[in-house]
């Protein structure tokens, strides 16, 4: 008889990703896995495991360590209390635990507090190392074993551009990265107007996220001066706490609630004091964290605050709601606000960020997906009458996509967003590149080479923006001076890249790079037409006049209600699709997969397959 995993985050931690990759490993060794929802209350968890009777309990949370151990230790008494830990039969559970590096290394010592014994998942720097790991704690060996890893190891090791390794070893060197001299004090033009900023840079802008978990804002505006004064981001958003995010303006909801992480700011007066900080060195502009409610008025603040100007704002399109935990509004709610705020933005002036595909993107949606995200949220924003469009290509996400599909994916992407943006010739794209977190090892000197070889990779799409993602990431999150070394190392892969150009722009060029874009523009312009279709004003016409069918608020809603958005990572059940798989394929590309043969599936097979089993059910 098959085995039964289930796995869930706790204390509204909404990163789901590496209880999709067991599940994934676990599927692979002939186990069912179920990964549930972020956000589930302890009934809802203990509902779930009378309902699925697993074998295996996986439980994850990779925020605060302190918070987390307490949160670990919490629910395993909890279901302790309620018999859960141990089968019908009277069997044990097998209970594992996964965090950050150091939540890991508390709980070692405190294994023998615990009511029941737990596998510590180990914060392995080598994947392949992490999933033997993982099918250790599923007792999965001989034949199976081989056979899941042979195929983990295919999907793990994409083929890699070895220039990018040469030229980041070279980047970290010696630590040369610290001579990197500060940036440019702004004039007084581009300290109010991100794009001018970037015309007198003459250089890819640096924007990065900081807020200290902390019960204050303090620590937050004190590391922000010293950003500042380092000259070492133009750009600062705001890593702001999910209580602020959900309770801004009602300091008494604060109370009696745990910060899950970034900084707490509860008023007006606690937004001044935070842009204040950036009034130094070389003026970073500021903007706060997407807020899940009230957006509106929430803009109007952030500007008397000081914040959002000379700055952009990003905005979701189909999340931070019920669909991924984050938010109190439905999905139908937040779309008809998110799109409301990308308006007011529009009239404001004020650049925009749609950062839409990565959360896709997190929850391992396929390629194809990923770039008619990018096209919806282009929709939305010439219709709004955006004249800054930003977009935020996440590289190495998930961390299976290799060089070639990261390249073919953006490349796509671009492409499609530009003949959808005809609709509003006016309206300008500026591209903005990150590295994936999960990308980078808690081995800190790796990680600083995985930050520099992924900052070489994305400047082959040359971006206007680079979206720094610190490279202790993966182990806490970043302090000031964390900050500052990440943005010397970037700076010098920027440098490096420059003086080596053409001999990485030619992978733009690559068979393969042009084979793969060409397919996924080719299934992507499918997928959008069933989308416009699904208004009931469409008559047809030519991609580039799509954008006020697909921009429709009750399109998009329609589209990901029936499915043809989706994605395996979606567990709320009015948007789950049972039988969508996703896996790593040749090069490292993302596909759709037909649950039965593991075939990859085509847009228009996809759908097919969709439409039966929703006849079926």
């Amino acid at each position: 008889m098959k085995k039964t995993y289930l796995a869930f985050t706790v204390g509204n931690d909404p990163h789901t990703e590496g209880l999709f990759k067991s599940a994934h490993i676990g599927r692979l060794a002939n186990i069912n896995c179920h990964v549930l929802a972020p956000g589930k209350t302890i009934d809802e968890i203990a509902e779930a495991i009378k309902y699925h009777e697993p074998d295996f309990i996986g439980i994850s949370y990779r925020l605060t360590p302190e918070i987390g151990v307490k949160e670990f230790t919490y629910i395993l008494h909890k279901l302790e209390e309620l018999g859960l830990l141990t089968k019908e039969n009277g069997d044990r559970r097998k209970i594992a635990l996964a965090g950050l590096p150091k939540t890991i290394e508390i709980l070692e010592k405190k294994k023998n507090t615990l009511p029941c014994e737990v596998f510590l998942i180990p914060p392995e720097t080598d994947p392949l190392a992490k999933a033997i790991s993982v099918l250790d704690y599923f007792e999965v060996y001989s034949s199976r074993r081989e056979k899941a890893l042979a195929q983990l190891k295919e999907e793990m090791f994409p083929y890699r551009v070895k220039e990018l390794d040469q030229l980041a070893e070279e980047v970290i060197a010696g630590e040369k990265y610290r001579l990197e001299p500060p940036l440019n004090v702004p004039s007084e033009k581009a300290k109010v107007s991100l794009t001018y900023r970037y015309e007198e840079a003459g250089r890819p802008l640096i924007r990065t996220h900081f807020g200290i978990p902390s019960d204050s804002i303090y620590p937050t505006v004190e590391g922000i001066k010293i950003i500042a004064d380092a000259k070492v981001v133009d750009e600062i958003s705001l890593g702001s706490s999910d209580l602020s995010q959900r309770y801004f303006g009602r300091p008494e909801e604060f109370e009696n609630r745990k910060n899950d992480g970034g900084v707490p700011y509860k008023d007006y007066d606690d937004l001044v004091m935070l842009f204040k900080a950036t009034r130094r060195g070389n003026y970073p502009s500021m903007k706060p964290y997407a807020h899940v409610y009230d957006i509106l008025n929430f803009i109007d603040i952030c500007i008397e605050a000081g914040m959002l100007i000379g700055a952009h704002q990003a905005i979701p399109l189909f999340w931070f709601n019920e669909l991924d935990g984050r938010g109190p509004l439905s999905v139908s709610e937040s779309i008809d606000e998110h799109i409301l705020a990308v308006k007011k933005l529009a009239k404001l002036g004020i650049p925009v960020e749609m950062n839409d595909p990565n959360q896709w993107a997190s929850r391992y949606a396929h390629d194809t997906l990923i770039v008619t995200d990018y096209a919806l949220i282009t929709a939305v924003m010439v219709t709004s009458g955006v004249k800054n469009r930003i977009y935020q290509f996440q590289f190495n996400k998930p961390v299976e996509t290799g060089d070639l599909a990261d390249l073919a994916k953006m490349s796509a992407a671009i492409e499609i967003s530009n003949i959808i943006a005809q609709y509003n010739p006016s309206s300008r794209m500026w591209k903005q590149t990150r590295t994936g977190i999960e990308y980078l090892s808690p081995d800190m000197e790796k990680a600083r080479y995985q930050l520099a070889r992924s900052t070489l990779l994305q400047m082959i799409i040359d971006p206007q923006i680079i979206h720094l993602v610190s490279y202790c990431e993966a182990d806490h999150a970043a302090t000031p001076e964390d900050i500052i070394k990440s943005s010397q190392i970037v700076r010098r892969a920027i440098r490096l890249f420059e003086e080596n150009k053409p001999d990485l722009i030619k992978y733009m060029n690559d068979p393969i790079v042009l084979e793969r874009k060409e397919y996924l523009i080719k299934e992507a312009s499918f997928l959008l037409e069933e989308i416009a279709k699904l208004n009931l004003l469409y008559t047809g016409g030519h991609l580039s006049e799509l954008a006020p069918y697909l921009a429709n608020n009750d399109t998009l809603k329609k589209a990901i209600k029936t499915g043809y958005m989706a994605a395996p990572g979606i567990m709320h059940p009015s948007y789950r699709q049972e039988y969508l798989l996703t896996k790593p394929t040749k090069y490292g590309f993302i596909d759709a997969i037909n649950f039965e043969t593991y075939k990859v599936l085509s847009e228009e097979e996809r759908l097919n397959q969709l439409k039966r089993f929703n006849k079926l059910n």
